[in-house]
């Protein structure tokens, strides 16, 4: 944000934020509320088209809501059929209402499950037991069914509202029909409560923040405040000149705005010529008399009005923006300090899929200028991500105090064991994370990876399975993060050392042929981890079962090995070719490229196919069928010793 945006911005919320304030203390007691979960086994289904469960949308719905609990406010939470299956006696108070909740209840939120049956009638009666009388007092109810144990609420709430009169439901009904949503509606009318009809996460997460702001900030239906005058622009003086004199406020009733204003003056008309641009609180102009349109910008928020310009009058307009504040800071638990560079993004509620946002930035408290309207907020540092809805209203100031949940794990890898780790792997590994994911077509997602020698990812908490991975080497590893948790993590490689070598008849192999080693990883699925043309190659492999190999160019000409390496070691593995040599040869085929050879082992399978009139070849020892493709057709067998060169003439046969 440029440092005159920051400003303005600051001061706006500061004035903002002291009216809030001043409205806030004139509260006679802090409220007391009960949230009441619905854990019922349904939960664990889905909303419409949502990837998340219902549950795990309230948890990740009540985990944003947290930082901006008050402090000051009594706040429990209760939950039903979260702990046994198909009882519906299952209804608990986990946390009673008291001060502090936006730390008392972290822990809770995490751990809220969904298992049995719905006695929601059991729940609010026991929610109401434990606000005891407060006042002002309220329940707010997340549900996704009605009470499915033979109680009514309708008939429950009379009890209930006796001894607690003053009792107001805000109900957040998840994915009800028609007939079930006119029933629970009985709730808000009996208490003067609300009920939201949630279809979708942009509704759900809207509807849980009305209900617990309402909750949080009145007790119940009040009588409308009188609407306080219009507020007026800054009039000119007596006897000011004649010409046009601008200001702006956020609101039809707030203060006018002392910080820059953008102002464009054009003349009204198709055809219209700019006759002012500039930036300024307040804008004098002497203007020719007629119609002009005025625009007005500052941030995201932006109004246009046309004034008829008279000679010889002062015309004073005060434009009306209709904007807010939106204040943003981001923290990976309700007790850390802000994040310094999360990522902010704001799109309209109403956005399709793939718009880009209207803002986005990268500081620790961004404050920017919103017109009035509903939007999506999102913070995401690394991987840890949430996203919810707020309303901005005109003149007001409006905070998303992300919680991120979020932990940070450092990774790093050793040559060595856990036991003693040995030097870092600077170089050449490659870090992969896993979660979990029955969508996945293995169970299991990547969701980061990265190259760097010492990566460090912020991730929401969870489990992890952590790979570390050279060319040839590997190590794995599962760990939990939790919310503010720095976990550092070196996965040791086990490394052993491995030289390789071939000999062909006792002697390194010599002519055109190349050497090719092969290295194969044993195990429940055998896999080739490395190739290589090298002379003498040398490997650096995890501990563990392989097979080495080495071949001679394309013969079948093969030597292989099984080795158990231990961490630590260091090997050389010579790999002994075994083979003979043999030269083909018929002087009775006519001109040259009239002959066709071809090879079989003992398996049928080709081992030399050649047009030439006398192929060389190195082939493993044993029995060969030749034939060869003439006007005289051959067929013939010849035997491969090891170590020798034997040259067969099949001329005349």
């Amino acid at each position: 944000m440029p440092p005159l945006s920051r400003m303005f911005a600051g001061c706006l919320v500061a004035a903002v934020v002291a009216l809030a304030c001043a409205g806030a203390e004139g509260q006679d007691a802090p409220p007391t509320t009960m949230i009441v979960l619905d854990g019922s086994g349904s939960m664990w289904g889905n909303l419409g088209t949502e990837k998340l469960s219902k549950l795990e949308m309230a948890r990740a719905a009540l985990r944003a809501l947290l930082p901006s609990l008050r402090t000051d406010a009594r706040i429990g939470i209760a939950s039903f059929g979260h702990r046994r299956r198909g009882n519906c006696g299952d209804a608990e108070v986990i946390l009673p209402p008291d001060i502090n909740g936006p730390e008392r209840l972290t822990q809770p939120v995490e751990k809220l499950n969904a298992m049995g049956k719905g006695p929601l009638v059991l729940a609010l009666r026991e929610s109401a037991q434990a606000i005891a009388g407060a006042t002002p007092a309220s329940i707010v109810l997340v549900a996704d069914d009605l009470d499915n144990c033979g109680q009514d609420v309708c008939t429950a709430l009379g009890d209930i509202l006796a001894t607690n009169p003053n009792l107001v439901v805000h109900t957040v009904a998840i994915g009800f029909d028609k007939p079930k949503l006119d029933h629970i509606s009985c709730i808000p009318r009996q208490t003067g409560g609300k009920l939201w009809d949630a279809q979708d996460a942009v509704g759900f997460n809207s509807a849980i923040g009305q209900a617990v702001k309402l909750a949080l900030l009145q007790s119940g239906p009040t009588a409308p405040a009188p609407e306080p005058a219009q507020a007026e622009a800054q009039k000119p003086a007596a006897g000011a000149p004649p010409g046009l004199y601008l200001s702006a406020g956020l609101g039809p009733t707030s203060a006018t705005l002392d910080t820059p204003v953008h102002w464009r003056i054009t003349k009204s008309g198709a055809d219209g010529q700019p006759v002012r641009d500039t930036r300024a609180a307040a804008v004098f102009e002497k203007l020719e008399p007629g119609s002009y349109d005025i625009e007005a910008d500052v941030g995201l928020a932006r109004a246009r009005q046309t004034v008829d310009v008279a000679a010889d009058q002062a015309v004073q307009v005060r434009v009306d923006l209709n904007a807010g504040v939106l204040k943003m800071q981001a923290r990976s638990t309700t007790a850390a300090p802000p994040l310094t560079s999360p990522v902010f993004t704001v799109s309209p509620a109403k956005a399709d899929a793939g718009d880009a946002p209207i803002w986005v930035g990268r500081d620790t408290q961004p404050e920017i200028l919103l017109p009035a309207g509903d939007y999506v907020v999102t913070a995401q540092n690394g991987l840890a991500r949430q996203q919810t809805s707020v309303t901005i209203g005109a003149a007001t100031g409006t905070s998303f105090n992300s919680m991120l949940a979020s932990g940070t794990l450092e990774l790093s890898a050793t040559r060595g064991t856990a036991a003693v780790p040995g030097d870092a792997v600077d170089d050449g590994v490659t870090f992969i994370l896993h979660q979990d994911d029955p969508d996945a077509p293995q169970g299991r997602r990547e969701v980061a990876r990265s190259a760097a020698p010492a990566p460090s990812f912020m991730l929401p908490s969870g489990t992890y399975y952590v790979t570390a991975r050279t060319a040839t080497s590997e190590a794995r590893d599962q760990l939990a993060i939790g919310a503010g948790d720095v976990v550092k993590r070196a996965l040791p490689l086990s490394l052993a050392q491995v030289k390789l070598s071939a000999t062909l008849g006792g002697q390194p192999p010599t002519g055109t042929a190349p050497v090719t080693y092969r290295i194969v990883r044993l195990g429940a699925e055998p896999h080739e981890i490395a190739r290589t043309l090298a002379k003498d190659p040398e490997f650096e492999l995890s501990a563990g079962q392989y097979r080495f190999e080495a071949s001679l160019g394309g013969s079948n000409v093969i030597a292989a090995v099984d080795l158990a390496l231990g961490a630590g070691q260091t090997q050389k593995v010579n790999l002994p070719l075994q083979g003979g040599s043999l030269t083909l040869k018929r002087t009775d085929t006519g001109a040259p490229g009239d002959i066709f050879w071809e090879v079989r082992d003992e398996k049928q399978k080709t081992v030399l196919r050649s047009s030439q009139p006398q192929p060389t070849a190195v082939l493993a020892p044993g029995r060969y069928a030749v034939s060869s493709e003439t006007s005289t057709p051959l067929m013939s067998s010849i035997e491969v010793k090891a170590n020798e060169h034997r040259t067969f003439d099949f001329t005349g046969q």
